[in-house]
């Protein structure tokens, strides 16, 4: 499926990274993404794996204004969710279980949840969506890395 996105991000490269400056959390509704084959256009969604050029994840940088409401249910195929919210209040709705969401809440979603957001207060709500496929996750942090001898100078 097209994504078509408008984003003017400043991007640093490595041999092993990339890092971008999306700007501040406030100015995300300037980002426009626009889905053709569903006749949608999103204000205040910037979504990061082209961008970072990420192998195993999807990310999703989120801005619901005071009073709006994700307009339909979706759930996924393949990849599980987590939201990490940021800042703001609001309620999700998970397989029609209405629970109140805000800052330091984070909330994962398996494949067969069907989920919808919506923010019922008079300030902006910010989150990050974060996507992976359900189940991948063959090794943990702490197994997964391998300290360096190396010196921390800076």
């Amino acid at each position: 499926m097209t994504v078509l996105q408008d984003a003017n991000v400043k991007t640093l490269t490595g041999t092993n990274f990339t890092a971008i400056d999306v700007g501040p959390l406030a100015e995300l509704d300037s980002y426009k993404l626009e889905v053709p084959a569903v006749n949608r256009k999103v204000r205040g969604k910037l979504f990061i794996k082209e961008l970072l050029g990420l192998t195993g994840m999807q990310i999703s940088m989120n801005k619901l204004p005071a009073n709006a409401a994700v307009p339909f249910y979706h759930q996924h195929k393949e990849n599980e969710e987590s939201y990490v919210f940021i800042k703001g209040k609001g309620q999700m709705q998970i397989d029609g279980q209405i629970f109140d969401v805000q800052e330091g809440s984070i909330v994962r979603i398996s494949t067969g949840g069907s989920r919808t957001l919506r923010n019922n207060s008079n300030e902006d709500l910010y989150f990050l969506c974060i996507q992976a496929k359900e189940n991948s996750l063959n090794i943990d942090t702490f197994e997964d890395g391998i300290k360096s001898d190396k010196e921390v100078a800076w």
